[in-house]
């Protein structure tokens, strides 16, 4: 496992992601991250503005593709180019944080491929001894 907090893997028509974390909060801003690797060079990308996010769900992996697909749709509809996310709370069948990123830019911003969706394919979410570990497919 690298120190990034997530890894990538390939399904059929699809691409996932491997995230953990020490705390859920650290787990569902690693899940993003991997997420925008997928959708954006991060080196293109300025944290310029932060936008409030915000996500429910009946249970942790309900509430963490509930969260992913909170964050893409705020993207679409902002025009939103992603560059970091900081979680500031999970729990409860919540979780809240901000998205850091700018106005996307065609021109500036290398942006990898769509990101259509997070799903329930493969979906995992749990605690494994002292770390919290997600899998998660995109619909790409």
């Amino acid at each position: 496992m690298s120190d990034s907090g997530f890894e990538l893997f390939e399904t059929t028509a699809d691409v996932g992601i491997l995230a953990w974390g020490k705390t859920l909060e650290e787990l569902f801003a690693n899940a993003a991250r991997g997420m925008f690797a997928l959708m954006v060079d991060p080196g293109t990308v300025r944290p310029t503005g932060l936008l409030s996010i915000e996500a429910q769900g009946g249970d942790l992996p309900s509430l963490l593709v509930a969260w992913l697909n909170e964050l893409l749709y705020r993207c679409e509809a902002e025009e939103w180019a992603p560059l970091d996310v900081r979680v500031t709370a999970v729990g409860g069948g919540r979780a809240s944080g901000e998205l850091a990123g700018e106005p996307a830019e065609a021109g500036r911003h290398r942006f990898k491929g769509v990101v259509k969706a997070a799903t329930y394919h493969l979906l995992e979410c749990h605690k494994d001894g002292d770390r919290w570990r997600a899998r998660v497919v995109f619909d790409v």
